[in-house]
This record gives structure tokens, C-alpha cells and sequence, in this order.
């Protein structure tokens, strides 16, 4: 919609009046050359400023240019003793509203009614004012472009502000899961260091004093070197065991903390409400069902923010009979058949889901907040104890 209105309106608008310019003629008038005289210059002002300056409406300049539109039209509509003119007065009103705040496209718009009025008596060889009636009713054709273009404008300014608290907070996730991974990568270099690295140095102190034990006394630096090599032995116990529990931990050094930090986030970004119920024990969840519960959250948020405008959230991450039920609940906008028309990121969020053995639904009717409900079931997985209880 952004790109329609940024790019390709200055050229519907173009088109729009090359196909009205000749219905002029259809009509009447008295004055014809001096009528199609200024529609010429007044349509190739319009070419020259958004085709060949490329002229910015939203700042002075193009404030400032649209008045002296205005000013031309209003002698156009002057000559004109039909009401095609109109239609000209009426497109550069929404091009006012659209780029200007209402301090300035408030009388400007009032400005073109009353021009048009002028111009109307004028064009018409200045009658009795009782005859000119007709006119008044005109002034809801007028309102109703002003305020379809004003809501418009709050469309497009609501939009633009929601792809960027999307940005940000996109952003903002990331530098959470770099900081995750960090963190990640620091534990598992002290599990490292405190597992290998002890051995692995008094290992070789022992083979230092074995090499030198070996001409002068060989029975104790046999005996020293059955010590380095329980030494060594039991260096690779532990590295086995580490490694054990390394795969056995979780993706996150805390998950809820990891969640709280995500919905933080969210909050502080996009100025959301999101109402959380969290009651999961600590090490139910194993480390592939964390990456999914995640990652269905991030992606839940992500969807009803960008896609359905959602203001509120609900969040519920539960265990009930051996089974960890998630639910996102939002209140944006619903869709009569969500399951068809499922984009990316949700279908993706479904395939994680049913890899790891879990169930997956996503409602639009009758749901908790008016918008769509993600819901999701996963059994409890037997190796998490198994994985922990080794070593």
C-alpha cells in the first residue's frame, strides 16, 4: 500500500486527468482555447513536478507548490462551465491531506470550496446567488475526499510506525540470542577448562618428571607413569561426561528468564500488552522442545503484531497431565480460514512443532481476545532424565 501510494499514485493521478482533459470539449464553453490553455499548463506542472523534479510534497516547497496548483485551478474552474473541473479540485485536496498535517490542509481545502464556488459564479456569467443553490450540496463530495485521504494518511502513518517497532523489535531479539549463544560458548569453555584442563597439565608435568626419572631411577618413573596415565584415564572420564551434559543441556542457560527477556522486549518495543501465565518446572523441557516453544512465541508475536495489528496479548505455558500446553491468544485481526492461508513463518512454526511429536491448532473463531489463538501440545519427553541422571 506504501509503495502504491509513494510511487505509483503521482502516475495514476497523471493518467487520471490526460483521460479527463478531453471530456472538456463534451460541454459547452464559451471560452474552449483559453479552458484547454491552462488544463495544459496545469497538467504538465503536474508532470514536471513529480516525473522531472521529483518535487518532495511533505516540505515547504511542496506546500507551497500545491497553493500555486491551487491558484491555477481556481482560474480553470473560472473558464470551465462544467464541473470536470472538479474532479481536478478534488485530487489535489487528497494529495494536501495526505502530505500536510491538518493545520495546513484544513484551509486549504476550505480555500478550494470556496474557489470553487467563485469560480463556478464566475463561469457561469455571474447569475443571481438564489440560482447558484445547486452548488451548496457539492460540499460533501468535498468532505468525503477530505476525510477518505485523512484516513488514508493515519493508515499509512500507523503502518509505517508498526514496521518499525517490527524492526526493532526483530532486532532486539537477535542481539538476545547472540548474547544467549555468548553466554553459551563461555559455559562451555569453563566446562572445558575445569574438566580437560586440570588433567591434561598435570599430565604432562607427570610426563616431564617421567622423562627425567627414566635414566636414573626406571622403577619410579614407572610407577610415576601408571600415575599419569590414571591421570589420563580419569581426564577422559570427565571428558566424556561433560560432553554428556553439555548435550543434555539446554539451549538456554535460563528459559524463562530467556522468555521474560523476549517478552521484556516486546513490551518496551512495540508498546504492547502481553498478559503471561508461566508454570513449567525447571528441566521439564527438553533442549529441542525450548528451541520450539521459543521460537512458536517469537513468531506468534511477530505475526499478530505485523499481520494482525494486535494491541493485546495473551500468553499461557502450562503442564497439565504430562503434557505441555502452550496458548497465545492476541485481539488483531482474525481470518475466516487461517489454516489456508497459513504463511511462512506459521507453517514453519507448525512443521517444528509435529517434528518433535507435537500437536499444533491455530483458531480465528471464537477465540479468547478476537484475533487468533495459537494453541499448542507437547508430550513430555522420556530421554530428558536419561540425559540428565547419566555420568
Amino acid at each position: 500500500m506504501d509503495n502504491f501510494i509513494d510511487k505509483k499514485m503521482p502516475r495514476a493521478i497523471l493518467i487520471t486527468l490526460l483521460i479527463m482533459a478531453p471530456l472538456f470539449s463534451l460541454d459547452e464553453q464559451s471560452r474552449l482555447p483559453e479552458l484547454y490553455l491552462c488544463i495544459t499548463i496545469y497538467i504538465l506542472l503536474q508532470y514536471f513536478r513529480d516525473f522531472i523534479f521529483k518535487l518532495n510534497l511533505d516540505n515547504r516547497k511542496g506546500l507551497f507548490f500545491l497553493v500555486g496548483q491551487l491558484v491555477l485551478l481556481s482560474m480553470i474552474i473560472s473558464l470551465d462551465q462544467s464541473f470536470i473541473s472538479q474532479v481536478f479540485l478534488l485530487i489535489l485536496i487528497g494529495e494536501m491531506v495526505y502530505h500536510h498535517t491538518l493545520n495546513y490542509s484544513i484551509p486549504f481545502a476550505v480555500a478550494a470550496y470556496l474557489f470553487f464556488v467563485a469560480g463556478k459564479w464566475i463561469a457561469f456569467g455571474f447569475p443571481p446567488l438564489s440560482t447558484m443553490s445547486f452548488i451548496i450540496p457539492r460540499i460533501t463530495e468535498f468532505l468525503v475526499v477530505f476525510v477518505f485521504s485523512y484516513l488514508v494518511k493515519i493508515s499509512m502513518y500507523q503502518k509505517r510506525q508498526l514496521e518499525k517497532a517490527y524492526d526493532k523489535m526483530k532486532t532486539a531479539s537477535l542481539k538476545l540470542e547472540e548474547n544467549i549463544i555468548m553466554q553459551e560458548r563461555k559455559r562451555f569453555a569453563r566446562e572445558m577448562h575445569d574438566s580437560i584442563g586440570h588433567s591434561f597439565f598435570t599430565s604432562l608435568i607427570g610426563l616431564n618428571a617421567v622423562k627425567t626419572l627414566i635414566p636414573q631411577d626406571p622403577n619410579e618413573a614407572q610407577q610415576l607413569l601408571k600415575q599419569v596415565y590414571q591421570n589420563l584415564e580419569s581426564g577422559l572420564h570427565e571428558v566424556r561426561k561433560s560432553v554428556r551434559e553439555l548435550q543434555g543441556n539446554h539451549f538456554f542457560i535460563d528459559f524463562q528468564n530467556a522468555v521474560e527477556a523476549l517478552l521484556e522486549e516486546m513490551k518496551q518495543q512495540t508498546d504492547v500488552d502481553i498478559h503471561v501465565e508461566m508454570n513449567v518446572a525447571e528441566g521439564w523441557l527438553s533442549p529441542r522442545q525450548e528451541i520450539v516453544i521459543y521460537r512458536a512465541l517469537q513468531e506468534g508475536l511477530t505475526n499478530g503484531l505485523r499481520h494482525g495489528k494486535a494491541s493485546l496479548f495473551s500468553f499461557r505455558l502450562s503442564v497439565v497431565d504430562d503434557t505441555l500446553q502452550f496458548s497465545l491468544s492476541d485481539n488483531g485481526r482474525g481470518s475466516k480460514n487461517i489454516e489456508q492461508e497459513l504463511g511462512f513463518g506459521l507453517i514453519a512454526m507448525k512443521e517444528r512443532v509435529e517434528e518433535i511429536g507435537g500437536k499444533i491448532i491455530f483458531q480465528s473463531n471464537n477465540t479468547r481476545l478476537g484475533g487468533i489463538d495459537i494453541l499448542i501440545e507437547l508430550p513430555k519427553d522420556k530421554n530428558v532424565h536419561k540425559i540428565r541422571s547419566v555420568g
